[in-house]
């Protein structure tokens, strides 16, 4: 991903990526790849990444039985999911949320929301991640909010609903925090860190701790209209391609920041405690079908497509 330059803050935080390109292509493949390489990491709790670690690391004789086993453990979460929500499509935007907060947040995440979705006793509503990082003695905690739409407009309205309704719920906001205390990653950490991290999550004993609180929301849209603006092919700058998108992607920065600022605004929600990340690619139906064939999976009928059928005159991408 490549994140467009944009203005000076200003609440509510929004930053544009776009998936690279490969001269004058977009190269989607090589982005689904990556994410679908990522999807270990975010779907199995760190306990158990690090026991997979440990095991392909002692293993002689160049034994990678364990890494199969892993792959295999990373496809059935998936499996399992789909099988109980088929109606829920959406796991590409939620590892590439964890991506975002990993990357661009420098914050670890603090539980494995994938593992708790698949088990019966879990609601499969909730927070797509929470990360945490801690800096100057003060921590850091991110919520996540990931949605995959078809245009940018519909990406950030469904975001803006999802935060609100989280925000006016104190049952479930006690309820994500109550997740991460007792069933989180936080036993990967080492005993000092990991006290003075509980410390800071404990919402009941220790409501007062000194924290700040962020939503995130990862909007990967499809940004038919500009991908569609190409340039030939020729001899000149290979980057002249991308530079060209980016300077269409970066023209749109006002009219995303005004959607955003107006849809917050009507459900009630403080645009300062919240970031949103647009990630533009071609297609969103096809980076989810090509995440689904990285990781050995097939789409479902139920996946219904995000993409207008034609391209929307008139600003509503």
């Amino acid at each position: 991903m490549d994140i467009a330059t944009v203005p000076p803050y200003k609440a509510p935080r929004v930053a544009l990526l776009h998936v690279r390109f490969k001269e004058d292509i977009p190269s989607i493949r090589a982005f689904a790849d990556f994410l679908g390489n990522q999807a270990a990491n975010y779907a199995l709790s760190r306990r158990r990444r690090d026991a997979y670690q440990a095991r392909i690391a002692s293993a002689e004789n160049g034994d990678v039985s364990a890494a199969q086993e892993l792959s295999r453990a990373v496809r059935n979460a998936f499996i399992e999911f789909r099988k109980a929500h088929p109606s829920r499509a959406s796991e590409v935007g939620e590892v590439l949320a964890y991506c975002v907060a990993v990357h661009h947040l420098q914050a670890s995440q603090l539980i494995a929301k994938m593992a708790l979705k698949t088990s019966n006793n879990m609601p499969v509503y909730g927070l797509d991640g929470i990360h945490a990082s801690v800096i100057n003695g003060e921590l850091n905690v991110f919520f996540l909010e990931s949605k995959l739409a078809g245009t940018a407009a519909s990406g950030t309205a469904d975001y803006a609903e999802s935060v609100s309704g989280f925000l006016k719920d104190d049952g479930q906001y006690e309820h994500e925090y109550g997740l991460v205390t007792s069933l989180g990653n936080l036993d990967a950490l080492d005993p000092a860190d990991k006290n003075l991290m509980m410390d800071y999550l404990d919402v009941f004993s220790n409501p007062n701790a000194p924290r700040r609180e962020r939503s995130v929301g990862v909007v990967c849209y499809s940004e038919v209209k500009h991908f569609a603006n190409k340039l030939e092919v020729d001899e000149g700058s290979i980057s002249k391609h991308e530079d060209h998108f980016g300077e269409l992607y970066r023209s749109d920065f006002n009219r995303h920041h005004t959607n955003l600022s107006n849809q917050l605004g009507v459900k009630k929600v403080d645009p300062n405690k919240c970031m949103v990340y647009l990630i533009a690619v071609p297609d969103v139906d096809e980076l989810r079908e090509m995440f689904y064939d990285s990781i050995g999976l097939t789409g479902l009928e139920s996946d219904v497509p995000l993409t207008p059928p034609s391209v929307i005159e008139g600003g509503a991408l």
